[in-house]
């Protein structure tokens, strides 16, 4: 027979047989990461911090134990495709507070996990996203222990942010012994200025379990746009059990202990381009621009923003890659603001720690410029060279990007 037969396969000559990765594991990306991990951990740090794999020598990893047992009542009154896409992101998208508020062009967080360890970020340290989003770096920083400062230019972003990490903190208890009823939430929220009378509430307990239903009421209020079959309040009533059942099963999991997560701090006197950190004083950071030509956020959580009494265009004129009139304009704006964005991050940063960016390439719509080049040649500007460059296919967004890169900078 020929010996070629006998070869052993690539996963087990990249990990040895005794490791088995999460099957969802199967882009070569993904494997370039988990092995970059598999690399960096070692024995039970290994089994306790690792994104990507399911067991060593048939000992289960934490990261198996803590989302393995997600209740079906989280899914639901869901689509089959739905149901599908979530089960299929058990391990990669959907786990702990990740999977509440669905956000166009959000991070995985097991890339998130699995950079932090590639990186040798350890408890007790701190990690900065300048432009956070949904907080995916934050929450997934949290759960491993990690503090972390947010930033985000978006009102409802910080919002969303701070009540998807304040969800890992509610007191199980008093959430079970809470009635929830639909019908006076709805009401109580639709009738506006809703975080001020939150606030009043004056109970921290009770105002977390609040801004869990809240952003729920604004999740449905997205959702009551998008489709004709339901309206806004239909839409709550399916979604608010979903947001307390995934915190719930969450919350109860024997392997999560609440009292090991990482601090936040939601920067709202910050943005990117001004960024009132002490100098020299983070250890990572981890982040995204936003996808402007492809996606307009603003747009995209326009109903939010003005629910919320934001005034969308004043927010648009703040955004990286959405200001100027023209597309030239929006280049050279783009190019410039991403400029004095590395030299921001230059400066919080300390020596020797890294800097994550992850950015898409379009250059159909960018005149034929690749983004991450110019990006790369600001950073190096700033004492930051690239060291690694990992190439990631995008889903879901083809006609607008079909790629990212994963950019790894070091301060010198």
């Amino acid at each position: 027979m020929n010996d070629i037969f006998n070869t052993e396969s690539i996963i087990n000559e990249a990990f040895g047989n005794k490791v088995e990765l999460f099957p969802s594991v199967n882009e070569l990306f993904e494997l370039e990461l988990a092995h970059l991990e598999y690399k960096s951990l070692s024995g039970e740090e290994l089994l306790e911090r690792t994104a990507y794999i399911k067991a060593v020598d048939n000992k289960f990893s934490k990261h198996y134990l803590l989302y393995s047992n997600n209740s079906e009542k989280i899914h639901a009154d869901r689509s089959s495709a739905t149901q599908a896409y979530f089960e299929e992101g058990q391990f990669s998208t959907g786990y702990a507070t990740h999977g509440l508020f669905p956000y166009r062009g959000k991070f995985h967080p097991q890339l998130i996990k699995g950079l932090i360890n590639i990186l040798n970020i350890q408890k007790g340290e701190t990690i900065l996203d300048p432009m956070a989003g949904s907080g995916t770096t934050n929450v997934e920083a949290a759960l491993m222990g990690i503090n972390s400062n947010a930033i985000d230019v978006s009102p409802f972003c910080q919002l969303m942010i701070k009540t998807k990490y304040e969800a890992l903190t509610i007191d199980l208890k008093l959430l079970e012994q809470t009635k929830i009823e639909n019908k006076k939430l709805f009401d109580f929220f639709k009738q506006g200025d809703v975080l001020k009378k939150i606030t009043k509430i004056g109970d921290d307990n009770k105002i977390k379990i609040y801004n869990l239903a809240f952003l729920a009421f604004l999740d449905a209020l997205g959702y009551s746009k998008r489709v004709v079959k339901s309206n806004h309040e239909q839409l709550f009533d399916k979604v608010l059990p979903r947001y307390i059942e995934t915190v719930k099963s969450f919350l109860s999991n024997k392997y999560f202990d609440q009292n090991k997560i990482g601090n936040l701090n939601v920067l709202s006197d910050s943005d990117a381009l001004n960024i009132k950190i002490e100098s020299n004083s983070v250890d990572c950071v981890i982040t995204s621009p936003p996808y402007s030509f492809a996606i307009d956020y603003v747009e995209n959580d326009k109903d939010q923003l003005e629910f919320l009494g934001y005034e969308t265009t004043e927010l648009k004129n703040r955004l990286i890659g959405l200001k100027g009139k023209t597309k030239n304009q929006k280049l050279e704006n783009y190019f410039a603001d991403m400029d004095l964005f590395c030299l921001q991050v230059s400066k919080v940063l300390k020596k020797g720690k890294y800097f994550v960016l992850i950015i898409g390439s379009n250059t159909n719509q960018t005149g034929g410029i690749r983004l991450e080049e110019t990006v790369i040649n600001s950073a190096k500007k700033y004492d930051m060279p690239l060291v690694k460059s990992i190439l990631k296919p995008i889903k879901g967004m083809r006609n607008t990007m079909k790629e990212e890169y994963v950019l790894i900078f070091e301060k010198q």
